[in-house]
């Protein structure tokens, strides 16, 4: 019993500090006026990229997007996006997710990430960006 607490101390302490590997930044669509909110699960990767714009139009009864990633590193990104879609009430529209889409950003460069709604249902979105490793891979056995 008296190893019991220091370790579930040190499980809930490394929780706390693991970074999310998911998703680095994202921003959604929060209402109808398409006002931004940025969130920022990767700080690492927030340091090295900004959204700078977000555009969205209605074609065909769709909403159509663009939203404009900005590098603030000198280096090379490798990234991949995903958009997700979300009808008028919130609720994700279940099978829209688009496939992680792989990008590469260049040092200080710009770089718009388009995205159509799959339906006209879809009223809102969000998009996520990660990083993607450059790292091998090895599998021990």
């Amino acid at each position: 019993m008296k190893y019991l607490v220091p370790l579930l101390a040190v499980c809930l302490l490394a929780a706390c500090t693991s970074r999310p590997t998911t998703s680095g930044i994202s921003v959604e669509q929060a209402s109808a006026q398409y006002q931004q909110q940025l969130k920022v699960d990767n700080p690492e990767l927030a340091k090295k990229l900004a959204i700078t714009d977000v555009k969205t139009r209605q074609t065909n009864q769709l909403t159509d997007v663009v939203v404009t990633l900005s590098s603030q590193y000198k280096k090379s990104q490798y990234l991949q996006y995903q958009f997700t879609w979300y009808d008028g009430d919130g609720f994700v529209i279940k099978g829209n997710h688009s496939p992680w889409q792989a990008l590469t950003l260049f040092g200080f460069a710009n770089m718009q990430l388009p995205g159509l709604a799959p339906t006209s249902d879809a009223v809102t979105f969000s998009l996520a960006v990660r990083e993607v490793s450059t790292q091998a891979q090895e599998f021990k056995k």
